[in-house]
């Protein structure tokens, strides 16, 4: 009896740690988008993505030594090594690349509804590249996620396309292209564990931010570390790029996928609450009509059987 009681406490206290640790990692995708915008005061996009991805990067490899086989990471089959480019160029590096620019140019919350669609996106790649059945309930939600993601962005409730947003065009790809990681993520084999595969993507997207940030001409600059703001900004991402990975994987762990899924739309709470109380960003009724449609629309998608 006393073993059972036992059980079933820790039980408890791991879904309980799982629901707060879900509620943190909400808050740190907009803490993310923050730590942009401080960066941003002494460094280019391109730049800043590869610094704090090398800087996460290093602290996982801190935190994982123990559990990376190198020797099995240099023997990877050569289709797991070519989706992880991908994963770590197109749906790490690239696609943080254009959620920084989405944060600098749209409105916290705004970023934050978008983003929000990724498993739309994520669905439909996986129609295509993994041969998952056309859901037509699937299609329909995604359809009017799109008419609700066209409403925030335009702030019109007769979209077009002329009128969207720069910031919100940046974060719709920032969402198409982040999608990809997940895909990526079920195409892999067994041959690399969770950790290692968190490792070599990070490592990806931190070289590739770098050949990237090269290519555009992007500049480095020693004296931008002389500002408090980009200093914070740079723990800021360092920091929340090494955390939520983690503590995400563990809360799945132990939380049903759905339920988890529903968590992570807190996000939006934090990003309407973060984008007042430090910017003063003011919605209007055509961005939370919209803002509201996206989010349903994420949730009963999240309801429908996987």
């Amino acid at each position: 009896m006393k073993s059972r009681f036992i059980h079933t406490a820790m039980r408890i206290s791991q879904r309980s740690l799982s629901i707060g640790f879900l509620v943190i990692v909400s808050a740190s995708y907009t803490l993310l988008s923050v730590g942009s915008r401080l960066l941003s005061e002494g460094f280019q996009p391109m730049t800043q993505v590869y610094m704090r991805v090398a800087l996460a990067t290093f602290a996982l490899l801190l935190l994982f030594r123990k559990k990376i086989r190198w020797k099995t990471i240099r023997s990877m089959p050569r289709s797991d090594a070519l989706i992880i480019l991908t994963m770590g160029t197109i749906g790490y590096s690239i696609g943080v690349y254009f959620i920084t620019l989405g944060a600098l140019n749209a409105k916290l919350v705004n970023v934050a509804i978008i983003f929000a669609s990724v498993p739309f996106f994520s669905y439909a790649y996986s129609f295509f590249f993994l041969k998952k059945p056309l859901d037509l309930k699937l299609t329909g939600l995604l359809i009017l996620s799109l008419i609700g993601i066209s409403i925030v962005a335009t702030k019109s409730f007769t979209p077009r396309f002329a009128e969207f947003g720069i910031g919100e065009i940046f974060t719709l790809i920032a969402t198409a292209t982040m999608a990809w990681f997940f895909v990526g993520r079920k195409m892999l084999s067994r041959h690399l564990n969770t950790h290692e595969i968190t490792i070599t993507v990070m490592g990806v997207a931190a070289m590739s931010g770098l050949i990237l940030a090269l290519l555009r001409g992007e500049t480095f600059s020693l004296t931008a570390f002389t500002n408090p703001h980009v200093l914070l900004g740079l723990a800021i991402g360092g920091f929340m790029n090494a955390l939520v990975n983690p503590i995400e994987i563990y809360a799945f762990e132990h939380l049903d996928a759905v339920f988890g899924s529903q968590i992570l739309l807190l996000e939006n709470v934090f990003a309407l609450l973060f984008g007042y109380l430090i910017y003063r960003e003011m919605v209007t009724i055509p961005e939370i009509i919209g803002g509201l449609i996206v989010v349903g629309s994420v949730y009963f998608a999240n309801k429908l059987p996987q």
